[in-house]
């Protein structure tokens, strides 16, 4: 006696043991789909005649299934693959979408803060090392990404699924880290220095950014968005002396707004960064080329050319108050993702 199990997702999906046994007596369980039982000429419902020597089922706790496993039968199933909860997440993010009042009404506005918070307690959930705490923050920021992907299927202009997240995410990896994921890739023939400066360079090419500081979300809290800012400028050859003192050390004023000033602060800088790439682009293109036509690479700037250039763009002192605690950019609050701004709403809070 043998049980056949399927996945109820794929029922026409059998493991290669068990197709001559689908040519014999069968019988099949009721909750197996009609146009399945119908390609089967010598099937028959469990519950007709005596019991066949195979029962095909998707229900491993149907009282025949149960029965006959207790009793000693042969059980022939699919290996369990890898993401196969992932697909049951989505489709109860869908019938969440489509059923439920408070997540039927839901934006991706609404939900920043959700998102915001979700990255705040997964960091936590990290910093602690607890592995059962890690494990629901993870399927918590995973309910954000089912939950923004949901939403994106409704829209009316650019509609996209989860599907076409997991393309988009499948042809970046594949983009950045070719000789890894590439067909017959191996590890072994790239150094990790080697992959590092791939990915960066790839990273650019496709960004294809007019500015060091493209894709920093401005709504991040004020420190991070420092840190942020400040490693984008380094990184693009920016000499130190030319960061404002004010960001490179927060004075906190118990009378004072520190986040608010911070902010300010930050983004007069980075204001100044920009003007101070356009003045470096200006100054490559001969005075007869038109910006249109202009193909410089913004990306290797010259600690000479920000010098220069910087001293073109207008400053104004930052402002600072009474030092009673100082605080450095690298003591900062866990980072926000580069192009995914998050900030508070009045929602009400979910799972």
């Amino acid at each position: 006696m043998t049980v056949i199990l399927v996945d109820s997702r794929h029922p026409s999906m059998v493991p290669v043991e068990a197709i001559g046994l689908l040519a014999g007596d069968l019988q099949y369980t009721e909750e197996l789909p009609v146009r399945l039982a119908w390609t089967l000429s010598t099937a028959r419902p469990v519950y007709i005649g005596e019991d066949a020597p195979a029962l095909l089922s998707s229900d491993r706790n149907h009282p025949e299934v149960k029965a006959r496993i207790d009793a000693g039968a042969k059980v022939i199933e699919p290996p369990a693959r890898q993401g196969e909860k992932l697909i049951d997440a989505v489709a109860v993010m869908d019938r969440l979408r489509t059923n439920g009042p408070w997540e039927g009404i839901q934006t991706h506005d609404s939900l920043r803060r959700y998102l915001l918070e979700e990255t705040y307690e997964l960091f936590d959930a990290v910093r602690t090392g607890d592995a059962d705490e890690l494990r629901e923050e993870l399927g918590d920021v995973l309910l954000q990404v089912l939950f923004h992907a949901r939403i994106a299927e409704d829209a009316l202009e650019h509609p996209f699924n989860i599907d076409d997240i997991a393309e988009t995410l499948l042809n970046k990896l594949g983009n950045r880290i070719p000789v890894i994921l590439g067909a017959g890739g191996d590890s072994s023939s790239i150094t990790l220095e080697e992959q590092l400066a791939q990915w960066e360079e790839r990273k650019a090419e496709e960004k294809d950014r007019d500015s060091c500081l493209d894709g920093v979300p401005s709504s991040q809290p004020a420190l991070a968005l420092t840190q942020k800012v400040l490693g984008r400028v380094t990184a693009a050859g920016l000499p130190v002396e030319l960061i404002p003192g004010q960001l490179l050390s927060v004075t906190i004023d118990p009378d004072g707004d520190a986040e608010n000033q911070l902010r300010a602060d930050v983004l007069e800088f980075m204001d100044t960064v920009r003007r101070a790439e356009k003045d470096i682009l200006a100054g490559r293109r001969g005075e007869d080329v038109a910006v249109e036509l202009d193909i410089s690479d913004l990306r290797k700037v010259s600690a000479e050319e920000w010098q220069a250039h910087w001293l073109q763009v207008p400053k104004e002192p930052g402002v600072g108050g009474s030092k009673t605690q100082k605080i450095t950019a690298e003591e900062q609050q866990p980072d926000v993702h580069d192009e995914d701004e998050a900030e508070d709403s009045d929602q009400p809070k979910s799972a």
